[in-house]
């Protein structure tokens, strides 16, 4: 797994949950949400998991995907990436999902903030 920066390593990386100020339900996903992707083959094992709702961003982040934490209005963003750590936004990212393996998380964050 992979970081667009720290930031975004601060706001995911279970190493950091002590630093974290989400609510409990939210640190819980996101401890879980961490362990089933690191876990992932691929990213199908991800996008077919239902309760991350797995979907492409639109506007000037159509290039990012997110996945749910459950109904805390909590999300996370990344982008698949190539096994040489390279972003995919080309071409039908659904079509290759069994053979992406890595994805950059881009964001933590409240989606109704």
């Amino acid at each position: 797994m992979l970081y667009k920066n720290e930031t975004a390593k601060k706001q995911f990386c279970s190493e950091y949950k002590k630093k974290w100020r989400y609510p409990e339900s939210v640190k819980k996903k996101l401890v879980a949400a961490e362990n089933y992707i690191k876990n992932s083959r691929t990213l199908l094992d991800i996008a077919n998991y239902p309760p991350f709702r797995f979907e492409r961003l639109k506007g000037n982040r159509k290039d990012e995907w997110s996945i749910r934490l459950g109904n805390t209005g909590y999300r996370v963003t990344m982008i698949p990436c190539d096994d040489k750590g390279n972003e995919i936004t080309e071409g039908d990212i659904m079509a290759y999902c069994k053979t992406i393996k890595i994805v950059k998380v881009t964001e933590v964050s409240n989606h109704y903030e």
